[in-house]
């Protein structure tokens, strides 16, 4: 991957011309806002080289759009909301950057079979709007997210939500993808590749994977049959106070086994503090807890939600009793009437405003998913890091798919308008992977630094097969190159 492999100059005029004839002069952009904005994201990832922003509007026109790239060796990168995810949709090598928000309708949705058919510009916002209107007996595993990012994008990389306890992360809720591949083709996957009703991946072969994870490196999707889960009528949300890291990992390994409870979450004492509208250094005075335990259930009827609170207050008994601190549960509700500014925690989807409203607006985190009984070690090995580092430790934790596996996160904010502060987070987050690997986490929405990290590490014969896939789907590597160690393409029009 060489520098000169990077196209950074002006499209020619016959290629925006042939780009206007696919999509329309009104959507292909060229100024230089426009190109900037593309060219970064909120993290510290460096910025690219976008030399075009071009918006199609329908799957057929995404096609045409990645047809003409791929006879002219030109990158594609994909795009919707360009917010936190690793520098993923930054066009590192040049070329259009193809903004996907205008294809944001929702096509179908079957609540008999529990599916929503959605393109990428359908929001967390859009789904919760559309359901609350035409599928009140079904819900979604919501992310943190805020509510204007894709749906589609959380679950192709593998995002967690409020259900990701019983159900595991979002990449297993894809029943089946319609994908623009490199050369125009369009192609489904799942039951839906025969079925018109996308009932789920089996018992066709499982080419759905081909594009989870992948970044947009092997096809731009441009539908997702997404599964629905029932929604009872009953829920609860409650807070459970933790003195340290360790008792708030206790607890949710035996919450995370099991099948009580809809999901777990812990959040660290900062998140607390930026919730009650702290500013400048945030500091942990004596006494107070380290974590906070956040979960969710919900039940039929009322003696099942009542049953659910006494499994609840079992374990934290169990816990007790091996010695770790907790506080008794209480509900988010009355938690909120108390203290408003805890409202963003108590609805889904949400929006945390604190970590993106602050001076310089960088948001960027390492977020891992490996072993629960690990937790302990690299969730103090995360915040030694960060701590040197002179960020306070962010740390966000949950058990997933019945505590198979858990999430260990750290979040940085800083000022993306300092290169001091920058160059500070690009140390600290390596460092964080590379901790985090060494211990037995791996990456997901997985950066480029950390892909090095990974690709050092991995078993050769993955690595093989890896950049075959890639090779035999995107042999002009067009799409999203840079992302997950593949090479740019070797020419060009441009």
């Amino acid at each position: 991957m060489t520098e000169a492999a990077v196209r950074s100059g002006p499209l020619d005029a016959d290629l925006v011309e042939e780009l206007s004839g696919i999509v329309g002069g009104a959507h292909v952009s060229l100024d230089r806002p426009t190109l900037d904005a593309a060219s970064r994201d909120c993290t510290e990832n460096p910025e690219g080289h976008a030399q075009a922003v071009v918006s199609p509007g329908t799957e057929a026109e995404v096609a045409a759009l990645v047809a003409w790239a791929n006879e002219r060796g030109v990158p594609v990168t994909p795009v919707v909301a360009n917010q936190n995810l690793g520098g993923l949709a930054i066009p590192t090598f040049g070329g259009i950057v193809c903004d996907l928000r205008r294809l944001n309708r929702i096509v179908a949705s079957d609540a008999e079979a529990g599916v929503v058919v959605v393109e990428p510009g359908v929001t967390f916002g859009d789904l919760a709007t559309h359901m609350e209107r035409h599928l009140p007996d079904r819900t979604y595993s919501w992310s943190f997210s805020p509510p204007h990012t894709s749906v589609l994008a959380n679950a192709l990389l593998d995002g967690l939500g409020t259900l990701s306890n019983r159900y595991g992360p979002q990449g297993l809720w894809i029943n089946g993808l319609e994908v623009v591949l490199a050369d125009g083709t369009i192609a489904r996957t799942g039951a839906w590749a025969v079925s018109p009703v996308p009932f789920g991946r089996a018992p066709l072969p499982d080419l759905t994977g081909l594009f989870v994870n992948l970044q947009g490196t092997t096809g731009i999707v441009a539908k997702a049959a997404l599964q629905l889960a029932p929604r009872l009528p009953l829920s609860t949300r409650r807070v459970v106070l933790a003195s340290d890291l360790e008792s708030a990992f206790a607890l949710m390994r035996v919450l995370g086994g099991c099948t009580t409870f809809d999901d777990a979450a812990s959040m660290t004492w900062p998140v607390a503090k930026l919730m009650f509208g702290a500013t400048g250094e945030l500091v942990r005075q004596s006494g107070e807890p380290e974590a906070m335990v956040v979960v969710d259930m919900s039940a039929n009827i009322e003696v099942e939600l009542k049953a659910k609170l006494a499994v609840l207050d079992h374990f934290r008994a169990e816990v007790l009793a091996a010695g770790h601190h907790l506080e008794p549960p209480f509900d988010m509700e009355q938690l909120v009437r108390f203290v408003p500014r805890y409202e963003p925690l108590a609805r889904m989807p949400t929006t945390l405003e604190f970590l993106l409203d602050h001076p310089g607006g960088g948001l960027t985190w390492v977020g891992t998913y490996g072993p629960t009984h690990w937790w302990e070690e690299g969730g103090r090995a995360g915040c030694r890091i960060l701590e040197d580092a002179g960020f306070p430790p962010i740390v966000v934790t949950r058990p997933m798919a019945n505590g198979h596996f858990g999430v260990l996160r750290f979040i940085c904010l800083f000022d993306r308008d300092d290169p001091d502060d920058v160059a500070r987070v690009r140390r600290t987050m390596r460092a964080t992977a590379e901790a985090m690997l060494d211990i037995g986490f791996i990456p997901y929405k997985t950066p480029a630094y950390a892909v090095d990290l990974i690709r050092e590490r991995a078993d050769a014969g993955f690595l093989t097969l890896l950049d075959r896939v890639k090779h035999a789907l995107d042999p002009a590597g067009i799409l999203n190159p840079g992302r997950w160690g593949f090479a740019p393409p070797a020419g060009g029009d441009t």
